[in-house]
């Protein structure tokens, strides 16, 4: 016992220190997309929910945490304008046809979000995030709203756009600083449906920026005139479900610090009983990497040839390969919900999934790449290694 009596105090010194270390530091920058309503983090639509009246002085607010359908059946609706931000919004058949009767009758829906589910097919409408590094301005189509100066944001807000959408029936109300739509409104009876491609238009974090609230202003103006405003928290308060069985010490501060705390006893723990007991091994000579000079010589065959699309089709073949023996995904098919598919079995964000996605699904209908759409390419996949490296990804 006196043996350890030297380890056991210098233990609960650094573990003295560690927790110290642990209650004074700072809180760390929550940037969750959640678009909660109750949520002050960047990525929250407190400040929204609150001063919207700002906007729509004549309106009064009502929150729905219930389904479309569920919200709307039954009701003898008028005036009224039905607003949802959320990152993704699943809206089934039969809530779809129930806001389209809400909306022939005179009313009005706000969609704001990344992905609308299967309602695009309906709309003949599809969105795509800019495969680009640089930031993307905006600006409206109606000489009322529109400035001479475009509007820019940051943190990626405003990148994604509609690259596909019926012409016959939508009307095109904003643009990006290439002319692609990002804002657009479908009539339906007495009502219409206004759909944009960012919810982060109206988040903490862009309203806080003074011409960032006025572009989300001028966006929700077309709701004037409105006299009751539903504001959708059905969508943005689901979350997936997890089936970490370490969820609850994560949830948890006091149980998270005391799982940290035991992992660095037992590392405590092993590396004194190695020091004991670990007999003494040899010093192996470094083998030889034979084939590093094979990779000089076919690196160099490929920079001589200067055949883009050929590397980055071999570039995506290897990263598909990889997929499906580390992570079991199923890629002879890349469909639309690859991208979401992709974050959950990664842990890598929305607009890196989608940006990845795009790339897998346009680059072998490419005729030619130019070297900037390589390094891209290249610069997505090394960007998805280091995340789920430093993520500590698990397969399932």
């Amino acid at each position: 016992m006196k043996g350890y009596k030297i380890y056991l105090i210098i233990g609960a010194i650094l573990i003295i220190l560690y927790l110290v270390a642990q209650y004074n530091k700072p809180t760390p920058t929550n940037w969750a997309p959640t678009y909660a309503v109750k949520d002050k983090i960047p990525y929250g639509t407190y400040i929204l929910y609150h001063r919207i009246k700002d906007i729509l002085p004549k309106t009064t607010i009502k929150q729905s945490k219930t389904a479309i359908y569920n919200t709307l059946k039954d009701k003898n609706l008028n005036k009224t304008a039905y607003l949802i931000i959320a990152q993704q919004v699943e809206i089934s058949k039969t809530d779809f046809d129930q806001l389209i009767k809400y909306m022939q009758v005179g009313n009005d829906v706000f969609i704001a979000s990344y992905d609308l589910g299967k309602i695009e097919k309906s709309l003949k409408l599809q969105a795509l995030i800019a495969m680009s590094a640089e930031g993307r301005t905006l600006n409206f189509t109606n000489p009322n709203l529109k400035t001479e100066a475009n509007y820019g944001f940051e943190r990626g807000i405003g990148s994604q756009y509609y690259y596909k959408i019926d012409t016959n029936k939508a009307t095109v109300l904003g643009v990006n600083g290439d002319g692609k739509p990002n804002f657009v409104r479908y009539s339906y009876g007495k009502g219409n449906l206004y759909l944009i491609a960012e919810p982060g238009f109206y988040t903490n974090f862009n309203l806080l920026d003074k011409y960032g609230a006025e572009y989300a202003a001028k966006t929700l103006s077309y709701l004037q005139g409105t006299q009751q405003l539903i504001f959708d928290e059905y969508f943005s308060a689901q979350k997936a479900t997890t089936t970490d069985i370490l969820r609850v010490f994560f949830k948890h501060p006091e149980l998270k610090y005391a799982y940290y705390l035991a992992i660095f006893s037992l590392i405590v723990f092993v590396l004194y009983d190695m020091k004991r007991r670990q007999r003494i091994i040899p010093i192996a000579d470094p083998l030889t990497n034979s084939s590093l000079a094979f990779v000089h010589v076919v690196g160099s065959v490929y920079y001589h040839e200067r055949n883009n699309l050929d590397i980055a089709l071999k570039k995506i073949n290897y990263f598909l390969e990889y997929l499906r023996t580390r992570y079991y995904l199923k890629t002879n098919e890349i469909d639309g919900n690859f991208a979401q598919v992709l974050m959950e079995k990664t842990g890598i964000n929305e607009a890196l999934a989608k940006t990845i996605t795009n790339h897998i699904t346009q680059t072998p209908t490419m005729g030619t790449l130019n070297d900037t759409q390589l390094i891209y390419l290249n610069e997505s996949i090394e960007q998805f290694y280091k995340n789920t490296q430093s993520n500590g990804t698990r397969t399932v």
